[in-house]
């Protein structure tokens, strides 16, 4: 197959999933722009307000919110995927070729890209990010791990063609070299040891790293900056002089300050809050997230989560409705399966993932747990009490839990809760601590089915299902839609019906802005754009 795509110009939807505060503004010699008729205005300050400290600015550390919306700005992808089509688009990589049976994938570089500190992009500066994430394999993001499970190299046939080699097909990987975590690094970044990368990294992007602290990062436009991905409205570098993100964890002061016109925009609105915010006739975007929607994932190696029956009681002890209703809003959808609706080979199991607290009590009761004086059920003189790690990371996530540790008390099951860092949840799931992992992921692709739930190594959440896997390593090497998204309906299915996931609600990525702001976009995945085309008005 030959793609080769050049230079769409197509807007995206206007969102981000930050709090936006304009601290400078242009000065006497900076274009001054017209917010009526849409004309940019150069210059100015942003400062963004995270609901969370992004845990590094190196893109294979971390994938959380926080770390993917800074690190977007600091580096590039060999290609892109338009947010509403889902196709991949030229960005690094003006065009490629795939092997017809997925296993060789060439890029052809654009030409004139250099990093922030003038190092040309070429052949074998790619060649060396996936040499590093090979010899860093056991330190990578879990999320990213699998997309190289099948590495098999990567050759520089000429200064600007690259190929990409695999053992088996991997149809989705152009969809994985879109994303933050796959993005390309300088030389000089790769020349650092791992744990030196946190702070000190150098990318392509439009912007460059000044200061990284765990409440505040600081980024300057980079100058000449010409090569954005194809369908993003602005071309050049950006209009902003500087981007400050800064944490604001507390959702409540987030969203006062945007009312009270302290800030110009709010990530991650609370959905209590999403009403006041249409009253006060401020700016609301939201974008449904796809992928694997917000759930639990019981580590099955841990008794008593390796009977099925046990897992199966405690999925339908949960209201995902009452979730909605209670904790969020009618922007946010119950789930229907582990995929969330807007996934590409999403399969509606609404008839399994069901509330029947009556048949989650016969199923414990078969498996021999019995009511106890307190409500909470006993086998063999131990209580059926469970443990879940958390990371902050959400606003709703704390109420859902708390929520859902109401409903699993009436079935009999004491859910607790331990709220965890991002390096606390690494080793936890490393050291299994916990029973349940709360999380989620973002991905535009069916695939993410096989990043999260496959028994290939490193399997943080010790999976080891043999009518699973086949499926999930079958649909990486389907190229026909329509007969992997079958093998993806049935790859769902059974992660269902044993619960090897117990899904919660779909994520939509709610944002408000001030009228001021202008330019903010979201990807494909739900997750911050380059900020190139933002302006103050």
């Amino acid at each position: 197959m030959r793609f080769h795509v050049r230079r769409l110009r197509s807007a995206l939807v206007v969102t981000t999933s930050l709090a936006v505060l304009l601290t400078a503004c242009g000065g006497a010699d900076e274009e001054q722009g017209d917010a009526a008729n849409g004309t940019p205005r150069k210059g100015g300050t942003l400062t963004l307000a995270l609901s969370q400290a992004p845990q590094s600015a190196n893109p294979r550390a971390f994938t959380d919110t926080g770390a993917v919306y800074v690190n977007r700005q600091l580096f590039d992808s060999l290609v892109g995927q338009d947010p509403e089509t889902g196709k991949i688009v030229p960005w690094l990589a003006e065009s490629w070729d795939v092997s017809k049976d997925a296993t060789a994938f060439t890029f052809h570089l654009r030409e004139g890209v250099t990093f922030s500190d003038g190092t040309p992009l070429t052949a074998e500066v790619v060649k060396a990010n996936f040499d590093d994430l090979v010899s860093n394999k056991a330190k990578v993001n879990p999320s990213i791990a699998p997309v190289l499970a099948a590495f098999k190299g990567a050759e520089a046939v000429d200064p600007s063609t690259v190929t990409v080699t695999f053992n088996t097909p991997n149809a989705p990987f152009l969809v994985a070299a879109s994303q933050t975590g796959l993005s390309i690094v300088a030389p000089a970044t790769l020349a650092l040891p791992w744990d030196k990368r946190v702070d000190k990294v150098i990318g392509s992007g439009p912007f460059v790293l000044d200061a990284f602290a765990p409440a505040q990062v600081t980024l300057s436009k980079r100058k000449g900056y010409d090569w954005s991905p194809s369908g993003l409205k602005h071309k050049g570098g950006a209009y902003l002089d500087k981007v400050v993100f800064k944490v604001v964890p507390e959702a409540s002061v987030r969203t006062g300050s945007l009312e009270s016109g302290q800030v110009q925009a709010v990530s991650d609105v609370p959905p209590g809050d999403i009403e006041s915010v249409r009253d006060n006739g401020l700016n609301l975007v939201t974008r449904p997230n796809p992928g694997l929607v917000w759930g639990l994932v019981p580590i099955s190696a841990r008794k008593p989560l390796d009977d099925v029956r046990v897992r199966q009681a405690i999925a339908l002890s949960v209201d995902r409705t009452e979730v909605r209703d209670a904790v969020l809003t009618p922007d946010f959808l119950p789930a229907t399966s582990v995929l969330a609706s807007t996934t590409p080979g999403y399969t509606d199991l609404g008839s399994v993932v069901k509330h029947d607290p009556k048949a989650a009590g016969e199923l414990l009761d078969a498996a021999g747990w019995t009511r106890s004086g307190d409500g909470v059920r006993t086998k063999n003189g131990k209580k059926l009490s469970l443990v879940v790690g958390w990371f902050p990371g959400y606003t709703a996530s704390q109420k859902t839990l708390e929520l859902i540790k109401a409903q699993l008390a009436k079935t009999g099951v004491d859910l607790q809760l331990l709220q965890q860092t991002g390096l606390q949840i690494l080793d936890g799931l490393k050291k299994e601590k916990y029973d349940f992992f709360w999380t989620n992921g973002t991905q535009a692709d069916g695939d993410v089915l096989r990043t999260s739930f496959s028994g290939a190594p490193p399997n943080y959440y010790r999976i080891d299902d043999s009518t699973l896997e086949p499926l999930l390593q079958e649909q990486v090497a389907l190229g026909d839609p329509a007969a992997r998204n079958k093998v993806l309906a049935d790859a769902q299915r059974r992660i269902v019906e044993q619960v090897v996931y117990l899904p919660v609600f779909e994520q939509t990525t709610v944002v408000a802005t001030g009228k001021q702001v202008h330019g903010l976009t979201l990807g494909a995945g739900a997750g911050l754009n380059q900020l190139t085309a933002v302006w103050l008005s």
